[in-house]
């Protein structure tokens, strides 16, 4: 590791830390890395519809709410020995609402961020992409239309997407 990414990677993770609270930026303790947990800014009076499995008629009729916040993305991140200088930050994008093809598009756009910015520091320009244009650029818009599936045989309702499904950079699914 030269001592410009030592000092760049430094610079930062504690400038990263001073500027977001602890439940929102972590700096991991054995690694440089660590995980943020982003809130989107959504527009006044978002819905969202809830629909589901057509053999349960709950499900099948749906419904619609207006949320004030929806679950964070949580960005998890951690810095090669020569980033900044020739390699990016490796992660993975976890949304709980969100499917594995927009989770994908995501992490494609970080990735495009790192191309168009090679060579300097990312991650401040990650997190505001991801709470400031997500929306907007996977082009949803309320109401949004979360579906529900059952798994199994069992009667628990969950999220189409796994709450643990995450993306990594290259796209392919992890758990």
């Amino acid at each position: 590791m030269s001592a410009e990414d030592r000092e760049a990677q430094e610079d930062e993770l504690l400038a990263l830390a001073s500027i977001y609270d602890e439940d929102v930026f972590k700096r991991a303790e054995s690694a440089q890395g660590g995980e943020t947990r982003i809130c989107l800014e959504l527009p006044q009076n978002f819905k969202v519809f809830v629909s589901g499995d057509s053999t349960e008629s709950l499900q099948r009729a749906g419904f619609e709410c207006t949320v004030c916040f929806l679950p964070p993305l949580v960005l998890n991140f951690e810095l090669p020995p020569d980033y900044p200088s020739t390699s990016p930050p490796a992660f993975t994008l976890s949304g709980k609402w969100l499917s594995p093809p927009q989770l994908s598009a995501l992490c494609k756009h970080l990735d495009n961020v790192w191309e168009e910015n090679r060579g300097c520091v990312v991650l401040f320009a990650w997190m505001q992409f991801l709470k400031e244009e997500t929306l907007s650029y996977l082009n949803i818009s309320s109401p949004y239309e979360l579906k529900i599936c059952r798994q199994g045989s069992g009667q628990s309702r969950t999220p189409l997407v796994s709450p643990s499904a995450e993306k990594d950079c290259d796209g392919a699914a992890s758990s």
